[in-house]
């Protein structure tokens, strides 16, 4: 059978080396980046001014520190970030979704005719980064981006706040209290750009359109999550090599923390050095994205039976769906206070190696077959006079207090406070992940806890992979079906929650666990549906009614996949090419 051409697909785009060599050989004076204000800038939580006016990107653009904090050192993350913003605007080949590349904006005619275009008008010079004075005071230096990507969840939304403004004449501005603020603004001026075909007079004159964005993150998206379970794979490569790209696309989306599950009953020989680690979150801070460290216990732990098999019940024992949620099965004898021991040292040896206010002990997925059936354990219980419950409770307060005492917030799954009877070991102040179904967020607010979205029935990206687990025949995986980004993006953060309980609701995570994912495909498994979650819970409640229109958000969710694609991630299309430059055309009932 001979294979057929899809020529509704889009040219394949070349690499960004390969680009480079390409408009050098072709350096033509028609080639321009134009802002096109029409469509709105990702992520904007406010647009002020009727954006109708295009204006052309200078030859000569430049990015300047505003006089009132000139006199400041300008910190390393923010320098490489104002770096890596001109490099890209000057690299830039991300064109304008529709049939004619946004040409029909310099037409001449009524009719917006291509035929027939005009030059560039305006040209803008300079975009000015401009930190409030009353918020610097007496300071030597501006605190960096890293500084306050580790800020506690609350005061987050007024450090990343920002307001972007390119007015009638005169540079464009970017002003707000930290430099992390003007990070998540310099992100969004990145992708107010297009690449178009059409002239420009000369790099002089310094008019524009009246277009202003004011935007933070809303107050329910103090922590917009983006879970990575890089310790369930079983690749011959380490998954060190996924973080970085992965993290620079998080910031472009601005989602600002990475919970990092990096321990497992799996992988036990692809390992993270500590410097490995510290790089990573390194990374991660100067792209303002905290590091959430999370060490499962007592559950999802066989591992430790390689180095401690003391310390582990029914290591390996089968049939692992006995004892386990999944294949190997172990997990630590918690009634043992060796064990408690054990663990405190390991999360005083890991809770320095990121700067986060947070940590997470995990929880999930606690197997009580494998406790019940542990000479062991049960000889423990019988002698204390505890329940499982109890001798859980516990461990938890041993465990926790390490974390409180080095300065650290405990973060658990949803199981810690549903499936356990009384847990008083954990705090008031203890963040818990909503992950089994979206419906269990009631029962943790009504306990007074704090909690992050993450329910497989919206968030999961893993789901309708396949089940993992062989049998014949293959199966489906457990949270079957696959969440389109549609769904994801119809999330109602305050479903069935009471107008008081909405302050417990901190924010929103999408998951990927990685039993079968790995450096080949996370990206694809990845992007860009995670993005319609960085959306939702960035704009929060200030964008609009719950739930939201995903047909309304369609153009941008377009818009940032070809940028994505653009700078070299691999996220999938959503429509066919055809339907991306014609918004509205394929939509149902239309």
């Amino acid at each position: 059978m001979a294979a057929k051409l899809d020529t509704r697909a889009p040219p394949l785009r070349p690499t960004r080396a390969i680009r480079a060599i390409l408009t050098m050989l072709a350096h033509s004076p028609f080639t321009t980046l134009s802002l096109l204000l029409p469509l709105l800038a990702y992520s904007a939580s406010l647009v002020l001014g009727n954006g109708e006016t295009p204006v052309c990107l200078s030859p000569g653009f430049r990015i300047l520190l505003d006089e009132h904090t000139a006199g400041l050192p300008l910190p390393h993350d923010l320098k490489a970030a104002v770096k890596r913003t001109e490099m890209a605007l000057k690299d830039h080949g991300h064109a304008y979704l529709s049939p004619t590349a946004g040409r029909e904006f310099f037409s001449k005619r009524k009719d917006n005719s291509t035929e027939d275009l005009a030059a560039c008008e305006h040209v803008l010079t300079a975009l000015h980064l401009a930190l409030d004075p009353n918020v610097l005071g007496g300071a030597k230096a501006i605190p960096s981006i890293l500084s306050s990507a580790v800020a506690p969840a609350e005061s987050r939304p007024e450090l990343e706040a920002y307001r972007l403004s390119v007015p009638l004449d005169g540079p464009a501005t970017i002003s707000a209290k930290t430099a992390l603020g003007l990070f998540r603004g310099l992100t969004t001026f990145e992708q107010l750009w297009y690449s178009v075909p059409i002239s420009h007079p000369s790099e002089h004159g310094s008019s524009g359109t009246s277009y202003t964005v004011l935007s933070r993150p809303d107050s329910l998206a103090a922590s917009q999550q983006l879970p990575l379970g890089s310790s369930g794979s079983q690749g011959p490569a380490k998954t060190s090599t996924l973080p970085p790209q992965m993290l620079d696309a998080m910031a472009m989306v601005k989602l600002n923390v990475f919970h990092w599950h990096i321990t497992d009953s799996n992988s036990p020989h692809q390992k993270y050095s500590e410097d490995e680690v510290r790089m990573i979150v390194q990374y991660a801070g100067e792209r303002g994205i905290d590091v959430v460290l999370e060490i499962d216990t007592p559950g999802h732990t066989a591992i430790v039976a390689e180095s401690h098999p003391d310390l582990v019940a029914c290591y390996e024992r089968t049939p692992f769906n006995t004892y386990a949620h999944q294949p190997p099965a172990g997990q630590l004898r918690f009634a043992d206070p060796r064990v408690a021991d054990f663990v405190s040292g390991v999360f005083t040896a890991s809770a320095g190696l990121s700067g986060s206010r947070y940590f997470s002990t995990g929880g999930d997925e606690l197997n009580v077959a494998c406790m019940m059936e542990d000479e062991p354990t049960t000889e423990l219980l019988d002698r204390n006079g505890w329940t499982l419950d109890e001798a859980l409770d516990d461990f938890t307060r041993k465990t926790h207090a390490t974390l409180i005492g080095l300065g650290k917030t405990p973060l658990v799954w949803q199981e810690m406070v549903l499936d356990h009877g009384p847990m008083w070991s954990l705090s008031r102040d203890t963040i818990v992940d909503i992950w089994k179904d979206s419906r269990d967020a009631r029962a943790v607010l009504d306990r007074g806890y704090k909690i992050v979205h993450a329910p497989a029935d919206y968030f999961y990206l893993d789901c309708g992979q396949g089940g993992w687990i062989a049998k014949e025949g293959g199966g489906n995986s457990w949270c079957d079906p696959f969440k389109s980004w549609a769904r994801m993006y119809s999330f109602n953060p305050y479903e069935n929650v009471d107008e008081a309980q909405k302050e417990l609701v901190i924010g929103g995570q999408a998951s990927l666990w990685a039993e079968q994912t790995d450096e080949t495909n996370f990206e694809t498994v990845m992007w860009p549906r995670a993005a319609a979650v960085a959306e939702l819970f960035w704009t929060g409640s200030s964008g609009g009614r719950f739930p939201r229109s995903s047909v309304e958000a369609l153009p941008r969710m377009h818009d940032i996949r070809y940028r994505m694609v653009e700078s070299g991630v691999r996220a999938v299309p959503l429509q066919p090419y055809w339907c991306a430059l014609r918004p509205g055309a394929c939509v149902e009932g239309k």
